[in-house]
């Protein structure tokens, strides 16, 4: 079985885990309300990042 660190929440927000890894931390989700939270907070994120164009971006220097 895979290991579960809540570390994984970004990962796992934007889709980056493998799928045995997504279910064994879909399952970490049902008991950890902490990872729940963040998760939603990185969904969030990931939303508004994918509706930037890089146009839109200013350089950095």
């Amino acid at each position: 079985m895979t290991e579960v660190h809540h570390e994984d929440v970004a990962a796992y927000a934007l889709g980056l885990l493998s799928e045995e890894e997504r279910a064994a931390f879909e399952r970490h989700l049902r008991s950890c309300g902490s990872c729940a939270g963040e998760v939603g907070s990185f969904a969030a994120m990931g939303e508004l990042i994918r509706g930037v164009h890089p146009d839109d971006l200013l350089p950095l220097s």
